[in-house]
């Protein structure tokens, strides 16, 4: 992997990252929002709602604050461990457009995962949960880093399945 190629990914990282604290920041302070009150943003589709999670997934606590960020430090180690590997393993099928393309499509579906990660991680080591704030449908409520991880997850299924190696 390119020494410029590295750059690039940790920037983008760092940039998905400062973006999720920021809207999480503006959730807790700047919106004014009360615990689990809410301002109707655009029509009845999307609310901004103020939910600190202290669990996982659809806030369901399956353990401490604690070892949720164990979980965190070990799954961004592992996917940094992974990303590069992958990479080293697949460098010479970037050869082929349709797999450079996927190659691509793939390394961004670990950035994603990864600053969800790290953003969720923050919060957790900040206030002790998370923060949550966006509203959608009937959805559970979410926040930036996990439509990372959602986004990130949907990309590296798809990309990997497609891949000829």
């Amino acid at each position: 992997m390119k020494y410029l190629n590295f750059l690039g990914y940790i920037f983008i990282v760092f940039l998905l990252i400062v973006l999720d604290q920021y809207t999480k920041n503006l959730a807790v302070n700047g919106f004014y929002l009360k615990l689990n009150d809410y301002m109707k943003s655009i029509n009845d589709y999307i609310r901004f709602t103020l939910v600190y999670n202290e669990g996982s997934a659809f806030g369901i606590k399956l353990f401490n604050n604690e070892t949720y960020i164990i979980i965190g430090i070990i799954v961004c180690t592992f996917l940094v461990y992974f990303f590069f590997k992958f990479n080293k393993k697949i460098y010479h099928l970037a050869d082929n457009q349709k797999n450079k393309f996927l190659i691509n499509l793939f390394n961004f579906s670990i950035l994603f995962i990864i600053s969800g990660t790290l953003g969720n991680l923050i919060d957790r080591i900040k206030y002790s949960k998370v923060v949550d704030w966006i509203s959608l449908l009937n959805l559970p409520i979410f926040n930036l880093a996990d439509t990372y991880i959602t986004i990130g997850v949907i990309l590296f299924i798809y990309s990997y399945s497609k891949l000829e190696i």
